[in-house]
Order: C-alpha cells, then structure tokens, then sequence
C-alpha cells in the first residue's frame, strides 16, 4: 500500500472561471463529468505510508527527533530501517552535522528547537521535516517555518498538506503550485453546491493572498539542505 503526491497538469483542471478554478471530477452516477478521479485508498498503516512517499526512507538512515513525545507520529520510519534517534541534544551545545533527516513537531507548545538552527545537525543533502497540526488551522506557524527555513538558506523548501490528517494520511497535497491545489478542492469539493462553491472561492482567495498554507489544519515543510 503506497501513498503519492498529488500531481496535476494544468490544461486538465483549467476552466473559464477567473482566479484559480476548481475542475469538475468524475463521480459514478452523476452525468457529465469531465475527469475521472484518481482512487483513493483507506489507509491501515498510520503514517508510513506518507513518510514512505515523501522521504524515501532506506536502510541505515540517521534520523533525529527533537520532540520525543511525538514518537507516535515518527516511528515508523523505524519500521522502514531508519534509526531514530530520540535523545536531542541541547540546543546550542556542540554537535556534528551527521544525520540524514531531522524530523521536529511544531504542534507541541514548548519546543527548545523552535529558535535554534538545526541546519549544522544535517549532513549535506540532508533534510529538516516540520510537522504541525492546527487547532483548528495551523496558522501563522506555517510562515514562521519557512521564514526559519530560509533564513538557514536551505536549498529547497517544499510544503505539504496531508488529507484527512497527519495520523490517517490518505492523500498528500503539495502547496507550492496551484494545479495541484485546485484538483484537490475538485476531488474533495462538489462544486455544484453553492455552500462548497463559497468554501473554493475563499480557499482561492487565500492562494492568491499568499496565505493558504496558515488556513489548513495541518502542514509538513520539507527543507533539504545543499550537498
């Protein structure tokens, strides 16, 4: 059982509407529909599916976690032959850039690492893995994530919303280009109904405001640094 990004070309989800439309998806039952959607799997694996598909993970791979009472979101990466190591050093004290990812829950309120650089943890080509979860939205967490990631001069950020929810993972919708976005409010979102064609627009309106990632109730950042 496996777990992909969304992906989607933008001429098979464009419409005539202004903004950022969202397609009509094929549904049984309902006549004219346009596009078949993809067939999403019930997940029974917790979260190894999504890590599976997002990191890659193999054999030997070092891993730090600096929230060890977030054991359940991370352990299966172990599963998967990565050894995870839950005892983070203190912030600020000396270290060696040697791990292949850092993996840090922003959901938790008190978290040390929150204004340390952990970019000196990471071997080259290694890569920093933020997680939280909203109450109800994530907020502006999500741009205090990137401004950090940034500021450490990652090669590249990628961001990521895991549908229905970061425990229970059936879709992973990545945030940084809207084709993917709008073919998951059509795949979720029957626009037909004036109620979910309000929600689209609003969800529009964010994307053009630059502030989508905040109104979502979970976001994963995956920041990997240069080689």
């Amino acid at each position: 059982m496996s777990i992909e990004p969304i992906t989607a070309d933008a001429s098979a989800v464009a419409g005539s509407e202004p903004g950022i439309p969202a397609p009509e998806i094929h549904r049984p039952g309902v006549p004219g529909a346009t596009s078949e959607a993809p067939e999403i799997i019930p997940q029974r694996e917790g979260t190894s599916p999504l890590w599976r598909s997002l990191l890659s993970p193999w054999q030997g791979q070092r891993a730090l976690a600096l929230n060890p009472e977030s054991v359940e979101l991370f352990e299966s990466l172990a599963q998967n032959g990565v050894r995870v190591e839950w005892d983070p050093p203190v912030p600020g004290a000396a270290h060696r850039e040697s791990f292949d990812l850092i993996l840090e829950d922003w959901s938790r309120r008190r978290n040390p690492w929150r204004r340390a650089k952990v970019g000196a943890l990471l071997a080259p080509g290694g890569r920093w893995v933020i997680v939280m979860q909203g109450r109800p939205w994530v907020g502006w967490s999500a741009r205090a994530a990137l401004w950090r990631a940034r500021r450490e001069n990652f090669e590249r950020i990628d961001t990521y919303y895991a549908h229905p929810s970061l425990q229970a993972p059936q879709i992973l919708v990545p945030l940084d280009r809207p084709e993917p976005f709008r073919y998951f409010l059509g795949l979720t979102l029957d626009v037909r109904t004036l109620r979910h064609r309000i929600l689209v627009l609003g969800l529009q309106t964010l994307w053009a405001l630059g502030i989508h990632r905040e109104s979502l109730p979970n976001l994963i950042v995956v920041a990997r640094r240069g080689k």
